[in-house]
């Protein structure tokens, strides 16, 4: 299995990251924004560098003497109207169901959720309250207390619970996962027809047998346990620990809906548990903490107790999960690929990546694993 060493990644970000200085490109755009909204005085922002997609500030804004934060998104290029207001009315639909974790969209003078510069190219941006708690993990190697981890597995069965009778407004491009799957090895073959990154087509190149027949696996499995039939709700399709907020040993925020869609509800666990729970140290890059996946599996299972709708997954769900899992590691990596063949990206930290991915891809094409995660269920 391939070394991974850590000192080749990027930290998480530190927690007092230094103020972008006033009178800058960045304030003149978010003023510009900010005129469209009712809220006060721009006073003081910063650039969040966690995103890997839009690009985000956390602002303050002084009204009538007293100081409050917002985040303000300034949207991928290349994102139509209809996700957007997909991704909002998720928001809207879960604060109407007293689910509390999620931020407010703050809506312009005009009433809207938001805002459109240029013609050409349209750049969207959208105004968003600010929760507190305090940022403990991004995606990248997170290691949850066992607390934390029953707190985040009874949110994502509380947002799943949320927004199992909601039919959304507008709508989301990316395909179903099973959909998804079959289109990897087409970017792929993209991937390694480029010359742009000499060393990632490399190692590409090499486990490439390996990748395909994984896909070519979870596709024929899903199919056969008729995944097609399991409940297709809104799920969040990003929920990992940086997408959480905690406020001691709780979640206390969600964020980041904008990949949300319409799919599998046990993709969305299954992706969840990818996040979770698969290792990233040196020596255990790949593997998945059983026990750990374990604990999350009955916490969100139990969080479902004496409530009505959608209910804890089903055994139909249940027998998908392995696959699922297996499905969310190719999700991410099929992410990278499309980095990999439309963007200038650091090869250093896309190589950690693909390691990753192929890791993880090694560990559960043993059988034994395989056997451990169907155990747990």
């Amino acid at each position: 299995m391939e070394k991974m060493f850590l000192s080749m990644m990027f930290p998480v970000q530190p927690k007092n990251r230094p103020v972008v200085e006033m009178n800058s490109n960045a304030e003149f755009e978010i003023q510009s924004v900010l005129n469209h909204y009712p809220v006060g005085e721009l006073v003081d922002f910063q650039r969040n560098e966690r995103g890997y997609v839009n690009t985000s500030f956390v602002i303050q804004i002084e009204r009538r003497g007293e100081r409050e934060k917002y985040f303000l998104r300034r949207y991928k290029t290349g994102v139509s109207i209809e996700e957007i207001q997909f991704e909002h009315s998720i928001i809207q639909h879960l604060l109407a169901n007293e689910f509390k974790i999620v931020a407010p969209v703050i809506k312009t003078t005009a009433g809207e959720t938001f805002i459109c510069k240029g013609q050409d190219t349209p750049i969207y941006y959208a105004l968003f309250k600010f929760l507190s708690g305090e940022d403990r993990y991004t995606w990248i190697n997170p290691k949850c207390s066992p607390a934390e981890l029953n707190s985040a597995a009874a949110a994502l069965a509380q947002f799943h619970q949320a927004v199992s009778d909601l039919i959304p407004h507008g709508s989301k491009k990316e395909p179903k996962i099973l959909e998804l799957l079959g289109s990897i090895p087409a970017h792929l073959e993209a991937c390694l027809a480029s010359r742009n990154q000499v060393a990632l087509n490399s190692y590409l190149k090499r486990y490439a047998t390996l990748i395909t027949r994984n896909v070519q696996w979870t596709q024929s499995e899903l199919e056969k346990l008729k995944c097609q039939v399991c409940p297709q709700i809104v799920i969040h399709c990003d929920y990992h620990p940086g997408n959480l907020q905690f406020t001691g040993e709780q979640v206390s925020a969600l964020f980041d809906f904008d990949w949300s869609k319409i799919d599998a509800r046990c993709f969305d666990v299954g992706l969840a548990m990818f996040y979770f729970f698969v290792s990233w140290d040196a020596d255990q890059n790949g593997r998945l903490d059983i026990e750990g996946a374990e604990l999350f599996l009955k916490s969100y299972q139990a969080a479902f107790d004496d409530t009505a709708g959608i209910g804890p997954l089903s055994a139909l769900e249940l027998s998908c999960l392995p696959a699922m899992i297996t499905a969310g590691n190719l999700y991410v990596f099929n992410w990278a690929l499309l980095d990999i063949a439309h963007k200038l990206v650091d090869p250093v930290e896309y190589l950690v990546y693909l390691q990753h991915a192929v890791s993880t891809i090694q560990w559960l094409d043993v059988e034994i694993n395989q056997a451990k995660l169907r155990a747990i269920l």
